[in-house]
């Protein structure tokens, strides 16, 4: 879904920027499930790696896709409204849902808390596009 997001949306040229090493795109399922680092712990390597090549940090587009295709709906909720909204670390996050999971597969409460939670860095898309 963010590749399509950045290359069809967003009109970016996703592998030129891959090559140069400043854009990297993981499974969402393996960085939430299937990995023996936490995704928080990757996105600080990530930012170190970016202070070494003189970047000013790194932009996280994050799939929520997965805690949707496993069922793991409360890991959701409990995972976001986790995570800081500010940061001593040079990151920024953006959630993307697909408009279907986030209206109609979690509850009015728990979007509520989403929203409340992220404000303007969570993206909700029409299903059909990010296919």
């Amino acid at each position: 879904m963010v590749r399509y997001v950045l290359s069809h949306m967003a009109t970016i040229d996703v592998k030129e920027y891959e090559k140069q090493d400043s854009l990297l795109i993981i499974d969402s399922a393996r960085a939430y499930f299937g990995s023996s680092i936490d995704i928080i712990s990757f996105v600080k390597s990530l930012v170190n790696y970016a202070d070494q090549i003189r970047k000013n940090g790194v932009t996280v587009l994050a799939d929520m896709g997965s805690f949707f295709c496993y069922n793991k709906l409360n890991d959701l909720i409990e995972y976001e409204t986790s995570l800081q909204r500010t940061s001593d670390i040079k990151a920024k996050g953006f959630c993307f849902y697909k408009r279907d999971d986030f209206n109609w597969r979690i509850s009015r409460i728990q979007r509520k808390r989403l929203l409340d939670h992220h404000g303007r860095e969570l993206m909700v898309a029409p299903t059909a596009t990010l296919r």
